[in-house]
Order: structure tokens, then sequence, then C-alpha cells
């Protein structure tokens, strides 16, 4: 049973499923059915044997695939870079910054956005069963779809820090980590116009993982007045009890 043909209750059970284990859909309303939409008897058989459950990517043709790689792959190299990218968005009618082009980087599990290597391109296509760009094309709402899951996003907001780096550096550029909140966060974070100004013109300076991860925290627990956020018994990063403070002061008309 795919995601898309699910009722809303079964569609409900599926995201409470996807909470705990932080699975696919698919995998989701595989393991309920067999249980006959029992979310205690399928959490159990799913820990008992998760492997019995995993998707099972579709079969690749290994000989195109290489073929693909070929195709976007720098000369004189093994690994595709920025132009060979530039290549596929194009082909795939999708801008280099588009979230999508982000979703296929956490799916093949790249290391680097701009540089994918051939044992990356290769395992990672094979895992999420494309050999052709028609293929990519058509898992793209899939991969999306996997996101409703908030283990599986906060798994990929996760991701998003470290894919975005710098080589060599341990923070991310401040401009980048707005660009990428305003990506990721258009949808679950209030404030989210309010914080990117606020860190663009009052805070100014490169994020770390810390406060990255825990934005998404604060933007998860944020009500409308920020009445909730307990600055005196939460470890939030200097920057959140800031803006809370400044959010605060300034209320919103």
């Amino acid at each position: 049973m795919s995601a898309p043909n699910l009722s809303a209750r079964e569609r409900s059970v599926c995201q409470q499923f996807c909470e705990f284990t932080g699975t696919s859909l698919d995998v989701a309303a595989r393991c309920l059915k067999s249980n006959s939409w029992n979310i205690h008897q399928a959490l159990e058989a799913f820990w008992e044997r998760p492997e019995a459950f995993a998707s099972a990517a579709p079969p690749v043709d290994m000989d195109a695939l290489h073929k693909l790689f070929e195709k976007y792959k720098e000369e004189d190299s093994e690994a595709v870079g920025l132009d060979g990218l530039i290549a596929l968005c194009a082909d795939l009618d999708v801008a280099p910054d588009d979230i999508r082009m982000l979703v296929l980087c956490f799916n093949l599990q790249v290391k680097s956005g701009v540089h994918w290597t051939r044992a990356e391109f290769l395992s990672g296509m094979a895992a999420i069963g494309c050999d052709s760009v028609a293929k990519i094309k058509a898992a793209f709402s899939s991969m999306q779809a996997d996101l409703a899951a908030p283990a599986r996003f906060k798994a990929f907001y996760h991701y998003a820090f470290d894919v975005s780096r710098q080589e060599g550096q341990k923070v991310l550029d401040l401009g980048t980590a707005i660009q990428l909140w305003r990506m990721l966060l258009h949808d679950k974070f209030a404030h989210l116009e309010r914080w990117c100004a606020y860190m663009a013109n009052d805070y100014g300076k490169s994020i770390n993982k810390d406060t990255w991860l825990l934005t998404l925290d604060f933007a998860l627990q944020a009500d409308e007045k920020l009445e909730k956020i307990d600055l005196d018994n939460s470890a939030w990063p200097i920057v959140i009890d800031e803006f809370v403070e400044h959010f605060r002061a300034n209320p919103p008309p």
C-alpha cells in the first residue's frame, strides 16, 4: 500500500508510527497493514525485526547508472563537481538551490553538496532505485513525503548543517544558515522572518552546530507571543535567549 492511497485514519496512524520509529510512510504503512493497523502490535513487530519491513529499493541497471555518472562527472576526476551538478539540475528541471536537491543529497548521503564521489553516487542512487534522470524526477515526491515523519525531518535538518558547511569549517556561514532556515522551516516556525532578521541585523555571526540544532527545537516550541519559552530553566543558546527577550520587548503589532 503506497502512502497516497491511505485513508485519513490510516495516514494518522502512520504518522504516529513514523514519530516513534523514524521510518518512511511506506514502511509504516506496510508494517501497520501486516498487523491489522494495531499500532502497539506493529511497533512490537517492527522493533523485534526492523529489517523485515525495510523498504527494498527497486532494482537498477548498473550499466545505466555508471553511464549516468560518466555523463555528469568532471573530466579526469572520479567525482561529480559543480559543473556536473548544474547540468544535472538542468536535466531535472530544478534550480541548484531548490530544496529537492538538498533532499536528494540527504537520500544519497553525500558528504558534500558540490562534490559527489563515484562511490557515493553509485551506492546512493542504487539505494533509492534510480538509474536515470526520469527516475530521479519521479522519486522526488516520495523522498519529500518521507520528511513528514518528525524523526526523519530532524535527521534531514541535522544533515543540512553538515553538508552545507564550507570545507574545513566547523561552523555555518550566517547567510547560508538564513537561506536554509527559510527553506526548511517556512511551515514550522511562526516567527521565522523575525528570527532571520534578528540574526542578520543583531547577531551577525556564524552558526555553530549547537545553535543550529536547538533552533529547530525552538521553532517547534515557539508560541504566538513566545510566552511558553522558559528562559530560566532551559539551556537555550544565548542567542535564543536574547532573541526571545528582544521579541517580548518588541512584540508584533
